[in-house]
């Protein structure tokens, strides 16, 4: 007879890795090529993140498996390598790689039955170089998009914790927007709107995500939040407000993004026809110091949007704004419960 076990961590802002040659590269922008506009790349590092899992010895399961959130190519996050000389040749065939259409991928293992007379370790290394991204030249430029792109529009819609389809937030982003000239004042009129009016909790952190009515849900004046709440605000005015927007992901820390277009005359002037995306990303932190349009964010991006299959709902079909970490297993009667820790960490390149 066994027991059923199943162990999920949220890690609030964790770490993750990838798998390298099983996903494309975005089209990056590298020094010397032409800028074609949206944020500009700046500074780079490079570095190692590890990622994965060391179990310990003691139980005997069945079925046990473990899933890892990995990072991805994006325009300012390169994979340039990845080490899989420590997952060991037994696990060749036991690795999958899935990428989420929301905008994360995660590594999951399946070891099967086993009996842990030794300690396992199961563990990523790769090498990435990532880059700060700098505001554009012209901002205002940039419009509210009529129409996006089929795998934009998914950021228009409410997910967890972005209950952007509250008409609280619709009547809201009128207000806040009213005054504004051009599209981009409107949209840095929300970022100034929650930084002024929200004070950053610095202990809330360490708790769940709780989302954005939960901040205006406050008593009138004594909104706080995290990074975490604070972003989830910030991204479902932006929705209200037919904006698309989601939540961006690093260790330790979470900023927004917000997507927006060229003019239509911007890009008839200055630039061939198709050869540039019709919107852009750019970058917000809503929690710490200034920065809108652009962020001196190095660490390693985890994630991009807030909607991710949620490992502790039946065949993960239930929804959460993380990608989680996760070990389960049937664990044999007679034997302890395994006793594991997570490996995730940054080494300097």
């Amino acid at each position: 007879m066994t027991k059923r076990l199943f162990l999920s961590f949220l890690l609030i802002l964790s770490l993750t890795a990838t798998a390298s040659a099983q996903f494309r590269f975005t089209q990056n922008e590298t020094d010397g090529e032409r800028h074609l506009g949206g944020p500009r790349l700046g500074n780079s590092k490079n570095q190692i993140w590890r990622t994965g899992i060391v179990i310990e010895p003691g139980a005997t399961m069945n079925s046990m498996q473990f899933g890892v959130p990995l990072p991805m190519n994006w325009r300012e996050q390169r994979i340039i390598s990845v080490n899989e000389d420590r997952m060991g040749a037994i696990l060749a065939n036991q690795i999958q790689h899935v990428p989420h259409p929301a905008g994360g991928t995660e590594m999951r293992v399946q070891l099967g039955a086993m009996r842990l007379t030794q300690p396992i370790e199961i563990v990523l290394e790769i090498e990435l170089q990532n880059f700060e991204l700098l505001p554009p030249d012209n901002p205002s430029q940039y419009i509210i998009p009529r129409q996006v792109p089929r795998d934009v529009g998914q950021y228009l819609q409410p997910t967890p914790y972005i209950e952007s389809d509250n008409s609280t937030f619709r009547r809201m982003f009128n207000e806040i927007t009213k005054d504004r000239q051009t599209d981009w004042d409107k949209v840095e009129a929300l970022y100034s709107f929650v930084r002024n009016n929200v004070r950053y909790n610095d202990v809330a952190w360490r708790n769940d995500v709780k989302g954005a009515l939960s901040v205006i849900r406050q008593p009138q004046g004594q909104w706080s939040a995290d990074c975490k709440d604070m972003t989830c605000l910030f991204v479902a005015l932006c929705r209200a407000g037919r904006i698309p927007a989601r939540v961006v992901r690093v260790p330790g820390h979470c900023y927004a993004e917000f997507y927006l277009e060229l003019k239509q005359d911007t890009r008839a002037r200055n630039l061939p026809r198709g050869a540039f995306p019709p919107g852009f990303w750019f970058p917000c932190q809503v929690a710490g110091d200034y920065a809108f349009g652009g962020i001196p964010e190095q660490r390693v991006i985890l994630q991009k949007g807030d909607s991710f299959p949620d490992p502790e709902s039946s065949n993960f079909r239930g929804k959460t704004i993380w990608l989680k970490e996760y070990f389960m297993g049937e664990v044999a009667v007679g034997t302890p419960d395994p006793r594991f820790r997570w490996v995730r960490e940054t080494l300097e390149k």
